[in-house]
Parts: structure tokens; sequence; C-alpha cells
């Protein structure tokens, strides 16, 4: 299934506090889609209700032309892979283990996994790096090596489109830079559908096609990293000074404080 993820005039409440209003995004096969905004703007929010773990109050959100809130749990999950938070998990369960999770939606009655659910686990870890790790107890792994993990986990499932939920957070520089770079190779070489938070703008510039700016749950802007991280609209959103510079090589923008402004 290739097909076009479409988020079409969203809003999420909890209570009577409306957190997400009226978003509308769309994030085509082949390409990542970066949210970002200061915190509490509503990404993680945006996330968990694309994924189906918070109920949307109104408007729609279709994966093709399937509505989502109408699958079922298992139906979603052959849609939609998640990659949350990096963090440091116990547990005993192997890598193997944690892996072959994701074909959960693709087991038979009894729970039990076949040779595709094997071998799309095994092409999986290969993708990713993990294969080495195969017996080793997720609670003996790095942050670095457990996000890989989860990003097996969440290829296992085969699905069109990948969420993930600021999953660089808590790894160093070489880990984050790994990561994402094994995510935007992934996309281009699968046409995957990734909608990806992120907190680090100069990370959304490199590796992002597109970027979505959220601002106390409404959107501000969607465009390319050229168009949207701009001195006026990043100074603005994150009521800091900034200075916006243009790789000398690259050419995608690259963002720092404004010392001038903080002096």
């Amino acid at each position: 299934m290739v097909a076009v993820l479409d988020i079409r005039d969203l809003s999420v409440a909890y209570g009577r506090n409306v957190v997400l209003r009226d978003i509308s995004l769309s994030v085509k096969p082949g390409e990542v889609v970066a949210l970002i905004g200061p915190n509490g703007a509503g990404k993680t929010t945006l996330i968990r209700a694309v994924s189906g773990v918070i109920t949307k109050r109104q408007g729609s959100i279709f994966m093709g032309d399937r509505d989502l809130s109408k699958l079922s749990p298992y139906q979603r999950a052959r849609i939609l892979a998640v990659v949350p938070q990096a963090r440091q998990l116990g547990g005993a369960f192997s890598v193997e283990q944690t892996v072959l999770m994701g074909r959960t939606a693709y087991m038979n009655w009894l729970g039990q996994a076949g040779e595709e659910d094997h071998e799309q686990v095994r092409f999986a870890m290969e993708k990713t790096n993990t294969s080495h790790l195969a017996n080793r107890r997720i609670a003996e792994l790095s942050g670095g090596e457990q996000q890989r993990v989860f990003l097996a986990r969440a290829l296992a499932q085969d699905t069109p489109a990948l969420l993930l939920d600021e999953p660089t957070t808590h790894l160093d520089l070489k880990h984050q830079t790994s990561f994402l770079s094994l995510v935007h190779q992934l996309t281009r070489e699968n046409d995957l559908t990734v909608l990806m938070a992120l907190h680090d703008l100069n990370q959304v510039s490199i590796y992002a096609d597109r970027v979505a700016l959220l601002l106390e749950g409404q959107m501000k802007a969607v465009g390319t990293p050229q168009e949207v991280l701009t001195e006026e609209m990043i100074s603005d959103v994150y009521q800091t000074p900034v200075q916006v510079f243009s790789h000398p090589k690259h050419k995608f923008p690259l963002i720092f404080p404004d010392q001038r402004g903080l002096n």
C-alpha cells in the first residue's frame, strides 16, 4: 500500500481544554515531514491522535482512501507503526522477541508467528543493523541500540507509514545522527510516509523534506525547511532571537541563538 497520510481539520480536546485546533496536513510516500514547535505546542498529541491512542474531537485522518477512525486496532497496526521516544528500558525480552512484537497484527488467532513473520523480522533487523543483538536482553542495550530496536520493530510491522515521537531524545550526537540518517535512508528505499516530531531544528533542516510548525495547538506554517526555518518565524514562535545561515555547501538553513539579542 502506497498512499498519502491526510489529516483534515483535526481537533483534539482533553475535557474542555482544546489542545489541537483545525489541523490539516498531508504527508506523501517517500517524504519525511517534521513536526516542530515549543514545548506544549501539540506535537506529541498530534502523533498520538494519528496513531489512535487518543480520540479526536472532530476532523478526519485518512491513509489513502481508508478512514483510520473506522479501522480496528489490528487493521490500523498494518498501516501505521510508531517509534516512541528514546529511553532506557528494563525487561527480560530479547531483541529478537521485541522486534517480533511488530508482527502481532499478522499472527494467527493463537498468536503464533509463521515463516513470513520471521522473515520480516530478519529483514528489519538487517536494515537497522541489530541482527548481532538478536539474543541480547533489551535491558542490556544502550539508548542508541534500544532505539534502533524500536525502529526494527516498526519496520517489522511492514506498514506504509511511520510515526516517530521525538525519537532522538536522550541520545548522544553520534546516535542521533546515525538514527536519523537511517530513517531518511529507509524512507527513500521503501517509499515510506514518515511523520516525525523533533526538537533539534538543525536536524530538522538536514533530514526533513518539509516542516510543520505548531504553536499552541494550531498550525503556524507548513513548507520546506528554507520556507519555515526563517529568523523571523523561529524567533517569533520560540520567543528567542535566532540567526539563520545557509550551509555553504548543502544550502540548508542552520539556526543559532542570536547573541546580539541576548546581551
